[in-house]
Formats: C-alpha cells, sequence, structure tokens
C-alpha cells in the first residue's frame, strides 16, 4: 500500500498567496515574538514548512495556517487569512480586454496561487517566504 494522499484543499494556495504577498502587513499586525524579537510563531511555523526540504501535506498546511487565521483575527484583523484570500474583484487573469495574453507569477514550490504584475509594484516577484523568485507564465 501506497503512503496515505491528502485530498486537494483550493482554499490553500489563495491563503499561501495572501500570506506571501501580505507578509510585512501580517508581521506588523502582529507583532514580533516575545523575547526573540523575530516572527510571530505562527508566522515562524509556516514559513519553516513552506521552505523546508520535506514537502509539507495538506493537512499540515491547513493547521498552519488556521493557527495563523486565528492569531490574525485576535489581533484584530477580522478577515484573517481565509477570508480575506477568498475576496473576490473583477479581474480574472488572462481575461484582459488591454493584453490578450496576460502574465501571471506562480509559486516556486507549486503551492500557492502566485500573483499578477499589478498587485505588486518590485521586479523581480520574490516569494516573501522561500526567497525565491517567482516563476512566470502566460495565461
Amino acid at each position: 500500500m501506497g503512503a496515505a494522499i491528502d485530498p486537494p484543499d483550493d482554499r490553500i494556495g489563495p491563503a499561501l498567496a495572501y500570506v506571501c504577498r501580505r507578509l510585512d502587513y501580517l508581521r506588523g499586525l502582529l507583532g514580533p515574538a516575545q523575547g526573540t524579537g523575530g516572527d510571530p510563531p505562527e508566522l515562524q511555523a509556516l514559513t519553516a514548512a513552506v521552505t523546508a526540504a520535506r514537502r509539507p501535506g495538506v493537512s499540515e498546511l491547513q493547521g498552519l495556517l488556521q493557527a495563523l487565521h486565528r492569531a490574525v483575527q485576535a489581533a484584530g484583523d477580522q478577515a484573517g487569512v481565509w477570508q480575506a484570500s477568498t475576496q473576490r474583484g473583477l479581474h480574472l487573469p488572462g481575461v484582459s480586454v488591454d493584453t490578450p495574453f496576460e502574465p501571471i507569477y506562480v509559486c516556486p514550490l507549486a503551492q500557492c496561487a502566485g500573483r499578477r504584475p499589478d498587485q505588486t509594484t518590485v521586479f523581480p516577484l520574490i516569494c516573501a517566504l522561500t526567497g525565491r523568485q517567482l516563476e512566470r507564465t502566460i495565461l
């Protein structure tokens, strides 16, 4: 028998993309870890998991994101990680009247949903969690 495989969870990619995109905001909201002055423990655990050589499973990522979600809500951001990452805009990637083929930038670990060029001002796009450059693709 093979190893158990976690079922896919379509909330994880958008939530990781939100954390990557808003990492500085989350650090400021949660404040430094007590005694060490580094990242809050919820961010430390998530960063360690996604940058580790072993790829974390869906259940592990769900648990880490849930812990971060609760910490963000407790700090006063009621949307947390889950709701903030699912807020919808009117823009659909790949569907633009100005650009027939729109580039998007995907997670170097294929874990998060990546981001669009209009969501950043600094190039090249770097994953805030791993420090690796996001990979460009065309829709």
